[in-house]
């Protein structure tokens, strides 16, 4: 059971995760955050009483054996050069485009290093986080919060990563639509709660049916009706095939680390 964790950067993902982890704490007495970004830490330890605010990052690693790291790619680095971390400390990455070899040579003294990629929905105890290696404490604290798939292969977590990415433009995609139902004469609000309520009823759809993506997109899509043809027209406008593309580049990004 896991008494204490600490986070090293203390942005939106450490908020999303310490709020979930808060809401349900099982064993879970003490969470210690960096004071990097000072408004989010006291406002975490305001609202949450098993949250405390370190002095510095070597002061959380100090106090805490297991240690998540949160913080971006540009400054991974420095921060990591100047951590004294040891044997005992059980250190579990965010950093995107670091693989494992590349953290253990910051942290030669470390004998578990785990890469995860948990998403802000785990402040509200949804969505998946992929974990490489499968390591039985990473488990333990993301199960509860959504669902934790852990991942034999490196390459493959690394394109589990990169689909995290398509985040962004699903809901620049729902605004885009919104906007055109509001040109339309539908009022904002309106439109957001309608796609909002559609798009999670799809999403519920493809998380009980055991059909592939495919077979549910003929399913939902009449011969000759309104969903064909709109799947036709992207495709023929290459909007779909676009996307491939995108996804090709982000993953070349977190291989060129």
């Amino acid at each position: 059971m896991i008494e204490r964790i600490g986070f090293i950067g203390t942005g939106t993902i450490t908020q999303a995760i310490v709020t979930g982890l808060a809401a349900q704490p099982r064993g879970l007495r003490e969470i210690w955050v960096s004071p990097r970004n000072h408004e989010t830490a006291a406002r975490l330890s305001h609202e949450h009483p098993l949250v405390h605010v370190g002095r510095d990052n070597q002061d959380v690693a100090d106090r805490c054996t297991v240690l998540c790291l949160a913080i971006r790619p540009q400054i991974a680095q420095q921060v990591l050069s100047e951590l004294r971390l040891g044997p005992t400390h059980r250190v579990l990455s965010f950093v995107a485009t670091w693989n494992r070899e590349r953290l253990a040579a910051l942290m030669p003294d470390v004998a578990h290093i785990v890469r995860l990629a948990p998403l802000p929905m785990v402040a509200q105890a949804m969505g998946p986080t992929i974990v490489f290696p499968a390591d039985p404490v990473a488990i333990e604290l993301f199960a509860p919060l959504g669902t934790a798939i852990p991942v034999d292969d490196e390459d493959a977590f690394d394109s589990l990563f990169a689909s995290t990415a398509l985040m962004g433009s699903f809901f620049a995609m729902l605004e885009r639509h919104a906007i055109w139902l509001q040109d339309k004469g539908i009022p904002y609000a309106d439109a957001r709660t309608y796609l909002a309520s559609l798009f999670s009823g799809l999403a519920r759809t493809a998380q009980t049916r055991l059909e592939t993506f495919a077979e549910l997109s003929k399913e939902f899509s009449t011969p000759g009706g309104l969903n064909e043809q709109m799947t036709a027209d992207l495709e023929r406008a290459g909007a779909l095939d676009a996307q491939h593309l995108a996804l090709d580049r982000v993953l070349e990004r977190i291989k060129n680390r």
